[in-house]
């Protein structure tokens, strides 16, 4: 994407990474995500059907982000859910297995060396995925408006950027 201040999205926040652009799916997820921020893509959260916005702490004073639980479409696969360098003493219920022998159907994307940085890894399954939405997508032209008008209903705010300021409210 851009890597100018002119940017609507990231403005030039993004420039010494070159700018920002949206990732495949990884690790797992079915969604696409920022590579700057590691928003959701505005219209995959807008394709999911049972969500609702958790939102942040508005530190930057405004509502700049929000959290979902987004139902992970393969609920049945494994994934490394922690890892250790010593005895396994935490995450109780969780299955532990040595990193040196971790089965090939454990989707193991994002832990790379893992059996040469932790001892023990455990392994679960995830009923969703936890994706965060930064709402400074919402001002991307190149997103479908549809979808931008859908985040915003389900999310309960209405958004509008202009001349670099953002302004909300309730959405009715």
């Amino acid at each position: 994407m851009s890597a100018s201040p002119d940017d609507l999205v990231h403005g030039s926040e993004a420039d010494r990474w070159g700018g920002w652009s949206w990732r495949e799916p990884s690790r797992g997820e079915h969604y696409r995500t920022c590579s700057y921020c590691g928003s959701i893509h505005p219209e995959d959260l807008a394709a999911e059907t049972e969500w609702r916005a958790e939102w942040a702490d508005p530190k930057y004073g405004w509502p700049h982000k929000f959290y979902v639980a987004v139902p992970n479409r393969q609920p049945e696969q494994l994934f490394i859910t922690g890892a250790t360098t010593g005895t396994p003493t935490s995450l109780a219920g969780a299955v532990w297995i040595r990193a040196n022998v971790i089965p090939d159907d454990v989707n193991t994307e994002g832990w790379q060396d893992v059996a040469e940085r932790y001892q023990w890894v455990s392994i679960g399954t995830r009923p969703a995925h936890h994706a965060k939405f930064y709402t400074t997508h919402l001002a991307d032209p190149a997103a479908n408006p549809a979808a931008l008008e859908a985040v915003q209903r389900t999310s309960g705010l209405r958004f509008r950027f202009h001349d670099g300021r953002v302004h909300w409210k309730a959405f009715t």
